[in-house]
């Protein structure tokens, strides 16, 4: 069961620095769901965009995190406001203090139309205590069938609570996480991709110290890390790699099968164990930034990349491999990065990338909301191809001139750069708009073929289609999403949201946060601190979320 949940607990932090991705949509069209979507389809999204209500514009208040975009200069939000006929307020909260500040809001009533948060028990909570509404009446008779497609999905089913839709997933690629590997270094040291744990241990100690820039200097890290304010350090895209090579989908609150078919949380798992035990051994040899903990991550990796430039380390994590490559090449034309695919796992455990369970944060409609039925509008518009193409590359004629087809149905687009560069950060976010991800959708780069596959979104999410820059199609890492996918295998329990198998998850997290950190800045004590996490996890009703996992998943397998 994924859950990403970007909880900060400050004060856990804080002592612990101390410790250190055609079929027109005509007339009449039935869904995979047995129900008569209404109009518009595909074919007549335009009309519909500009024939919205004639009245004055409806005022739409909208929180998250990350956004760096201003609605009221914004070329790309002035015409989704004219499109639509809105008037659109980002309330932009920083990712650490997000989920707290998000709760008081919630709890306190302040007036929100839409927010972007994660699933579980906090959600569970707003939804029984009304404080969230449902989608589901909005979405009868056929209104809204992009958004229905999404929330009535078989994908995201286990996201409804007491069989209700209060959660509008954004779709993502399983996998859109994966890493570059300096090819140069490995050459300059006459070493190979590693394909194990043993060789990326030789890797990354080389990295370290054996000059891989044969600049003569030791400044180069073979892992670089920015861990500040976060709750979850296994979520940390560096250590995930490190983690998956001793358990699928290794992450806190997901499970993982053991060898006589029962099943655990990973957190108490041997594999956490052993994941958390080799990266206090890279710590305290020296191969990760001594840094690590105070740096904080950037939402469109702009330090990471800044740094990866620089050569200040070897192995980066990304999702937006074209802004590495950029990046690098523009400061060293003679690097070479190449794709670095997962490790062959210890016991048997196959290459993995993890699998977020198709999605990653999702929307919610707040009680106070003043226009629901708009609100859900946007968000249906949003999924379809011309809103995709709006608040994923911008305004035709402006920000790109035309696209043409790749030859499979996707589309390559010709950026108008000069323009981009008027309206948003190139250099940190690359010539894909920034709310392309984790506003309305997240399937970075691509377009969800919904109304192709007639509003079926589960069959639509398997023929996601590649929308790219020209520079990126062309370049070498065009395939990224697909090669990180092939690894994708879920954990086992995954997208199930039930009260039983999410505990106290606040606390549950905390205390595998402060244990785990513990134990890998502290490898001289590591065991101990490790068993002591343990049996206080299991003691904060962990063995009761275990036992119901087990008895859940034998009779739900």
């Amino acid at each position: 069961m994924k859950r990403k949940i970007y909880i900060r607990f400050l004060t856990v932090f804080i002592s612990l620095l101390v410790l250190l991705v055609f079929s027109a949509g005509c007339g009449t069209v039935t869904d995979s769901k047995g129900s008569t979507p209404a109009e518009p389809t595909e074919t007549d999204s335009k009309a519909t965009a500009a024939d919205t209500d004639s009245g004055a514009p409806v005022p739409i208040r909208w929180v998250r995190t990350g956004n760096e975009q201003d609605p009221k200069k914004d070329r790309i939000l002035l015409e989704l406001q004219k499109r639509m006929n809105i008037e659109l307020e980002i309330v932009s909260i920083p990712w650490d203090q997000y989920p707290n500040k998000l709760n008081i809001m919630m709890a306190s009533g302040e007036q929100l139309d839409m927010a972007n948060c994660d699933p579980g028990k906090t959600l569970i909570e707003w939804a029984r205590n009304d404080i969230i509404l449902s989608y589901d009446e909005y979405l009868k008779d056929g209104k809204y069938p992009y958004v229905s497609s999404v929330v009535n999905s078989e994908a995201y089913k286990g996201l409804k609570i007491d069989g209700k839709a209060y959660f509008k997933p954004l779709g993502l690629c399983p996998q859109q996480w994966g890493y570059l590997i300096r090819q140069d270094w490995l050459d300059n040291l006459g070493l190979d991709i590693p394909t194990n744990i043993d060789e990326f241990y030789e890797v990354i100690r080389a990295f370290t110290y054996d000059d891989p820039d044969k600049n003569n200097k030791q400044d180069t890290y073979g892992l670089y890390v920015r861990a500040g304010g976060d709750a979850d350090p296994t979520e940390l895209q560096t250590f995930s790699y490190i983690l998956r090579a001793y358990a699928i989908n290794a992450g806190a609150g997901n499970w993982v099968e053991l060898p006589n078919g029962t099943v655990t949380r990973y957190e108490v798992s041997d594999a956490a164990k052993e994941g958390a035990r080799f990266i206090a051994k890279a710590i305290k040899e020296g191969l990760i930034n001594k840094d690590w903990l105070s740096l904080k991550r950037d939402s469109a990796q702009g330090p990471e990349s800044d740094d990866f430039a620089a050569g200040k380390y070897g192995i980066a994590p990304t999702s937006i491999p074209d802004v590495f490559n950029q990046k690098i090449m523009s400061v060293n034309s003679d690097a070479i990065l190449a794709f670095l695919p997962p490790l062959n796992g210890e016991n048997d455990v196959p290459p993995n990338s993890g699998n977020n369970g198709g999605y990653w944060w999702g929307n919610i409609i707040p009680k106070t909301c003043r226009n629901p039925e708009k609100v859900i509008e946007l968000l249906d518009y949003s999924l379809t191809a011309e809103g995709r193409e709006l608040t994923e590359y911008g305004i035709e004629g402006i920000h790109f001139t035309d696209y043409s087809d790749d030859g499979s149905g996707g589309r390559i687009y010709r950026i108008n750069k000069a323009e981009c560069d008027k309206d948003w950060d190139t250099q940190k976010n690359g010539y894909l708009y920034p709310l392309a991800w984790g506003g309305f959708n997240y399937y970075e780069y691509a377009y969800i073929p919904i109304v192709e596959h007639n509003f079926d979104y589960d069959e639509a999410f398997k023929n996601v289609k590649a929308w790219q820059p020209e520079d990126m199609a062309k370049g070498q890492f065009a395939s990224w999403q697909i090669m990180n996918t092939s690894y994708s295998i879920p954990s086992p329990l995954m997208n199930v949201f039930d009260d039983n198998l999410l505990g106290d998850e606040q606390k549950l997290l905390s205390i595998f946060a402060e244990g785990w950190l513990k134990s890998v800045v502290d490898i001289d004590n590591f065991d101990r601190q490790w068993n002591e996490m343990v049996e206080k996890w299991m003691n904060a009703g962990g063995k009761e979320i275990i036992d119901y996992g087990n008895n859940y998943y034998k009779e739900n397998k």
